[in-house]
Formats: structure tokens, sequence, C-alpha cells
């Protein structure tokens, strides 16, 4: 069984498992002794190939994961989970033993169903839980929430929405799947969004593990009647908001994009369609400038290179990956070799994507560098 495979297959039990019997309260929360918190968590890990031991590290990892949010008072979203597996056994692995001061097993063991759970106790330092999570934040990842009416009726499949993820998707930035974004965030949160209320900001971003959220409204009205042909205008507004910062970055209008048909209904959807390329390249501009002024210089040095064919293999590596530019050669040595690139995103995605090709190991990283050892 892959790597990946292993994960995926992990993270979905880790996430979907539920205790075995009621008398075995889940999620008991925290209290406050002295200068942390003392809390009761639950993890699930999956038992494969009889390997009981590592379910039982899975379970306790996941275990003081739960502790973590628990703290930070908010939860990082399933699928989300899943598709970062790598960044949260990082974030558990090898950041938890700041925060964590101590933990015990308070009961643990197989649950007959393929899975081993594992309730722990853990005294949590609050100080740095919510920079540590938000540390995982996608710079290049973005929530696209914007609902849609057509002359004063909820579209099902708002037209702007669709043409605004498309076009994103296209260029390469990583969308959040919005139809499970919807499912998740509830109407109230939403509300808050448009509000521009900060709080609601951070905590969608950090469910989602974005740091963008395009949240916005595309709405119609009907404008004539001109001798059988209908005509109606759209409009279409929505602002950039970091989640980190709440600050607004950007933002998109549109008004008085016109729409005919031979009915009102069909009018307003045509002036929404009109509406939706315009919304998009609107979208993408203020985007591209605004990650022209986040890339800034990222070295990545390697030790143990064997030869100048593995140093222009690991150049090659890098140049292919999203966002990169300016990649440079710093110079290259068997004991330690240099690549210089230009990086918009946070450097623990491009250092996560080092760490799991087979032949680097992940030393260290930093916000402009990191360290690899090459693996034979």
């Amino acid at each position: 069984m892959t790597g990946v495979r292993r994960a995926i297959l992990v993270a979905m039990a880790l996430l979907l498992g539920q205790p075995v019997s009621p008398g075995q309260a889940e999620e008991p929360g925290c209290r406050p002794q002295g200068e942390v918190q003392v809390c009761q968590a639950v993890g699930f890990g999956t038992i494969l190939s009889q390997d009981t031991a590592q379910a039982r590290d899975e379970a306790l990892i996941d275990a003081r994961r739960r502790a973590l949010e628990q703290v930070a008072g908010v939860q990082v979203d399933a699928e989300t989970i899943t598709r970062n597996q790598v960044l949260f056994d990082q974030l558990v692995r090898t950041q938890t033993r700041g925060l964590i001061q101590a933990d015990r097993v308070l009961d643990e063991g197989p649950t007959g169903d393929g899975r081993y759970r594992a309730r722990i106790e853990a005294w949590v330092k609050p100080g740095e839980v919510q920079d540590r999570l938000e540390s995982l934040l996608s710079d290049l990842s973005l929530v696209v929430l914007l609902p849609e009416q057509n002359l004063g009726r909820p579209q099902p499949q708002p037209v702007v929405e669709n043409e605004v993820v498309s076009r994103l998707m296209e260029t390469g930035y990583r969308v959040l799947d919005h139809a499970h974004v919807r499912r998740v965030v509830q109407r109230d949160q939403e509300a808050a969004l448009l509000r521009g209320d900060e709080r609601a900001t951070r905590e969608i971003g950090l469910r989602f593990l974005a740091n963008l959220i395009v949240i916005g409204e595309a709405t119609t009205r009907f404008s004539q009647n001109n001798l059988g042909i209908i005509s109606a205008h759209a409009r279409v507004t929505g602002r950039v908001i970091e989640a980190e910062t709440g600050r607004v970055i950007a933002n998109v209008s549109l008004r008085e994009v016109r729409g005919f048909a031979q009915d009102q209904v069909a009018a307003g959807e045509r002036a929404l369609a009109n509406a939706a390329r315009p919304a998009a390249e609107q979208l993408l501009q203020t985007l591209d400038a605004y990650f022209k002024r986040k890339e800034r210089r990222v070295e990545v040095s390697l030790r143990g290179l064997p030869s100048l064919d593995e140093y222009r293999r690991a150049r090659a590596f890098l140049e292919k990956q999203r966002w990169v530019s300016g990649v440079a050669e710093g110079g290259y040595s068997p004991e330690a070799s240099l690549i210089v690139l230009t990086y918009p995103e946070k450097t623990l995605y491009l250092a996560a994507r080092m760490g799991r090709e087979p032949r680097y190991r992940l030393l260290e990283f930093d916000r402009s560098r990191i360290l690899v050892e090459y693996r034979p």
C-alpha cells in the first residue's frame, strides 16, 4: 500500500471514527489550571496489516491534534485534513512539544472494527496554539462564496461563482470545493463574512486552511419591456479578505450589466452570464498584483548531493513547482549546495512537497530557507 493511500485511509478513519460506547464521552473539553488548559480528547488510528503499534501512534497523534483544536476554539474541516495530512502530521509530530507540556492516556484499545481508539488528557499552553494552526494557512488557497439571486430568487447553480472558481483554477489557484464549503459554512457565518466580521473570517480561514476568502453577491433586477424584448440588469460586488489579518486586499464591482430575453427570468440569467467573465477577470487582475507584492527570495540548501547532475535534477524539480519563479543556481558542492528561487506561498508548503520526495529528507525550514538532505 502506498504512503499516500495509507495517509488518506488513516485520515478518514481518524475523522469518521466514533467512540465505542456512550459511557466514554468524546471531546469532553478543557478546564483552566494555572497557565495551561487541561483537555481530554479522543483520537483514532487505523489498524493495517495487524500493525497495532502504528495504529496506536496514529490515535495518540490524532488525540493531541484534537486537544490543540479545542484550545484554539476552532475545528479544521475533515476533507481539508485529508488533503493536508502531511502538514498536520508535521504540526503534531514536530510542533506540539512546545505546546503540550504533558499528556497521559486515560483509556485505549482496539474498537473491534479495524480501528484503535485512545483517550488522553493533555496539558496545553494556550498562548501559541492559534498561531501554530494559522501557520498552516495556505496563501494560495481560496474560499469562494458568491451567492446569487435572479430577480429575488436564489440560484442553485450560481453562474458568477462558477465562472470565478473556474478561472481561478485555470490560473493555478487552489480553490476549495464550493459545494462542500456551502454544506459546511452556516448561513449566519456567511452573513457575518458579508458584514466584514473579522472573527468569522478567521474561523472560516482556519477551518479550510485558506488565507483568502472571496465573499460577495450577484443580483439582478428588471429593467424594461421594449416591444416584447425584456431587459434586466446584473450587479456583482465582492471583496477578497485575508483570513489572518481581516484586511480587504481587493474589491470587485460590476453594475448595470445588461441581459436581454423574451421573459424576465431568462433576461436575468443572461445578465448574470454577461457579468460572470468580467467579474472573474477583475478578480484575477487584483490577485495577480497582490501575489506579485508577496514574492520573496527563498534559499533551498541541499546536503550530500553526490553529483552535479543530481544538483541539476533538484533545480529541475523546483522549477516545476507551481508558483516557483526566478530559479537560480547558488553553487554546488557535495557538502552543501544552494538553489535560490522566488516564491509567494508560505515556505511550509514547498518544504512539505520536498519532504514527500523519496530522495530528500526535510531537516528544517523557516520563512526564507529550506534545508534538505539527499537520501541515496
